[in-house]
This record gives C-alpha cells, structure tokens and sequence, in this order.
C-alpha cells in the first residue's frame, strides 16, 4: 500500500511540472498570506527492530497549523502521535502465566517543518522536511511489577503530499510521512529502538 500510495503522489508532481508555471504560480496565491490548520488519520509502516518481533503498528494522527508565506513556500508546526505493540521479549523477565505478553509504545511529539508547494488548479502538491523532539513510552503489563518509562529524543521527519481544494477554504488530502527517532529503554530492551516509520494519512486543511 505504502509504495501505490508513493508512486500515486509522484505521479502527480511528475505531471504538474508539465504545467507552465505561470498557471501554477498563479493558482497559488489564493492562499499565500493564510494561516491554517489541520489534521489527520491514519496507520503507520513500523521500522523493524532486531530486538523485538511480533511489531503491530495501530495507528497515527496529527494535528497541525502552518502560515502560507508564499505561493510555494509553508512554514508548519505539527503535533504526532502514534501507537504499536510487540511481542515482551526475553529481556523483560516475569511475564505471569496466563498474560497476553504484549508490550505497548505510545510516541507523541511536536516538529516543525517547510513545506515547498506547487499550486494547481485545484490542488497543492508538496513537499517537505523538519525536525521534531518526541518522547516514547514503554508500557509492559502482565507482568510481575509493571513497567512504565519515558525516553525523549530528536527526530527527523520528510513528507509527500496532496491538498485537493473542495472550497475555497477546504481541503481534503493525502499525506505520505517517513520519520526517524529512537528510543533507548535499557535494561528492559538492549539497544536503540528505532520507534518511527513510514506513516500514511487522510487529511483535512482549513484556512482563515
């Protein structure tokens, strides 16, 4: 699903650079100069991890609110969220009998990022990458003491999207997302997890 989506939104760009660039540059000014926000839903391609096995990605949302500096140029903040589950490795002792074994990572964070647009018609295309700082916590039940930590850390984010303009103040989209940011919860896991991925988001904009 990842790579259709991908091939999809590079498609598009592909075509919009056939498009004089006049009309593009035209298109965009009916939001240069807006604020917006906006969200969006949706599941996540977990980054596989030596130290682990069993990784169910659940799902992802954001939330987040740019300013339109230019016809082709966005400056955006954006606040992440995403959950999965694993199977409890050996590392972790004292699953009980009976117990599911499953341990949880919920991951929140907050990033910035430019966003380079190429305005349609009746569409965005873009582009972009930022930073971010996000902090993971580990969750471990079943067990005989229950496990709860934290750990923060700086991530890097790149994004691909679509903004298909249904008002003129709407937008409905798709938004391809690829971040990368570890975790380190020693002794209960050897080594960095790499708690990012590849996330895949339905979104809604609207600008004021």
């Amino acid at each position: 699903m990842n790579i259709q989506i991908r091939n999809i939104l590079l498609t598009l760009a592909t075509l919009a650079c056939l498009l004089p660039a006049g009309a593009a540059a035209q298109a965009g000014e009916r939001q240069a100069g807006r604020w917006y926000i906006g969200g969006g839903l949706g599941g996540f391609a977990a980054e596989d991890n030596a130290q682990i096995s069993g990784q169910d990605p659940e799902f992802a949302s954001f939330f987040s609110g740019g300013y339109r500096a230019s016809p082709n140029i966005a400056v955006e903040a954006t606040a992440m969220h995403w959950l999965q589950d694993f199977a409890t490795p050996a590392s972790i002792s004292g699953v009980l009998p009976g117990a599911a074994a499953r341990t949880d990572l919920q991951t929140v964070g907050v990033g910035g990022q430019v966003k380079f647009i190429l305005p349609l018609d009746s569409m965005d295309l873009f582009a972009g990458a930022g930073l971010g700082l996000y902090t993971t916590n580990l969750n471990v039940e079943g067990i005989s003491g229950d496990i709860d930590v934290n750990d923060t850390n700086l991530g890097i984010q790149a994004l691909l999207g679509v903004d298909v303009f249904v008002s003129k103040r709407i937008s409905l989209g798709l938004e391809y997302r690829w971040l990368k940011v570890d975790a380190n919860f020693e002794p209960y896991i050897a080594n960095d997890l790499d708690v990012g991925g590849q996330f895949f988001f339905a979104t809604v904009r609207g600008y004021f």
